[in-house]
């Protein structure tokens, strides 16, 4: 009897273990939502986006439809090669600057050639509200984005997760100095998914993108948001007293990245690949990138490794982000800042190095 008792325990210890890592694998194995974060600055309205050291000195960069690609047409290419290529959506960089303003701004339009495109559902997205100088958002604003976030929200190709949308802030110190306080801010994400859940939607997920710092991750916690990610992490890769930096650095360093936030927060996080940074073309307007470092090695194959490793990444740090999986990558056409996956009129197709990637 104690053989029999002792047999029947060490099977069902295996079968469980078993149970237990099929499960494990079957978590580790989920196909990973990728995301590219889209700058509309390709309109040709604003001259410090397309700028003649852009245009001369780095017309390497210049896409296959030219430097201004803001068209229905360009659009709509666009999203079948993402698609093809192995992404799931677009995150489009959203801009407020005013309660009627917003709805022509420039900066906005790629949204609606995108809404409008009869490929929209070979591909989805979701918004990345950039409040950051020029485009703060407020208390007296508050309904009027939140309106506006919602009607996206209806959308059938929006991003959910868990059935609820995602919905990204740029940054959460503007919305603090404007709100007042942290409780303020969470009072006023709570109305947002109130909000929502009253138009039949299962509520908003809402996720900041910030570095792994404690405060920044402390105040994030305190203003009741569900997921910390990030736009880039160039900061990280550079080295002191250097301005010209291997990007091999800044893959090595952004790993590192990853790993800080589940030391610091319980929240679930959502790693950024961050490609390339390299503002020389802007270094002339007021962005303050006339002394900025860059990377030099940006490349198919540097696309394929810095992808590659967050895929891993996520493969094997389940339980440090969502449980839907979920990458972004900047970016989708980040020319000025030399971040991109667009092909160019040169024989450059960055979207080779992702495809890779994603393949093995």
């Amino acid at each position: 009897m104690l053989v029999y008792r002792s047999y029947l325990i060490i099977s069902i210890f295996i079968i469980c273990g078993q149970n237990l890592f099929s499960q494990t694998s079957q978590k580790n194995n989920q196909k990973i939502k990728w995301g590219a974060y889209y700058f509309d600055g390709w309109t040709g309205t604003y001259p410090y986006h397309i700028t003649p050291e852009l245009t001369k000195s780095f017309s390497n960069r210049e896409s296959k439809w030219g430097w201004i690609t803001s068209s229905q047409e360009i659009m709509n290419e666009q999203i079948d090669l993402a698609s093809n290529s192995g992404l799931s959506f677009f995150s489009f960089c959203w801009y407020y600057n005013g309660k009627e303003k917003y709805k022509n701004e420039p900066l906005n339009r790629s949204l609606s050639f995108y809404i409008n495109s009869p490929n929209i559902g070979k591909l989805g997205y979701n918004l990345l509200v950039a409040n950051h100088a020029g485009f703060i958002i407020g208390p007296d604003d508050w309904s009027t984005v939140c309106a506006e976030w919602i009607n996206q929200f209806k959308s059938k190709a929006y991003l959910k997760i868990d059935g609820k949308p995602l919905i990204t802030f740029f940054t959460l110190n503007t919305l603090v100095d404007k709100f007042q306080t942290e409780d303020k801010v969470k009072d006023a994400f709570n109305q947002l998914r109130r909000q929502a859940i009253e138009a039949g939607l299962k509520g908003v997920l809402i996720a900041v993108a910030l570095g792994p710092n404690k405060k920044d991750i402390s105040s994030a916690e305190a203003c009741g948001v569900d997921i910390l990610t990030g736009y880039n992490y160039h900061n990280a890769g550079f080295v002191s007293g250097k301005g010209i930096v291997p990007i091999e650095n800044l893959q090595k360093k952004e790993v590192d990245v990853w790993n800080q936030f589940s030391k610091i927060s319980s929240l679930p996080y959502i790693p950024v690949v961050t490609l390339n940074w390299d503002p020389r073309p802007w270094a002339s307007t007021s962005k303050g990138y006339s002394d900025s470092p860059y990377f030099t090695g940006f490349s198919e194959n540097s696309i394929y490794n810095s992808v590659f490793a967050c895929k891993n990444w996520l493969q094997v740090n389940s339980n440090s982000t969502m449980k839907e999986k979920i990458g972004f990558i900047y970016a989708w056409n980040e020319y000025g800042e030399g971040a991109y996956l667009t092909p160019t009129k040169s024989s450059f197709n960055p979207l080779k190095g992702l495809k890779k990637a994603l393949k093995n």
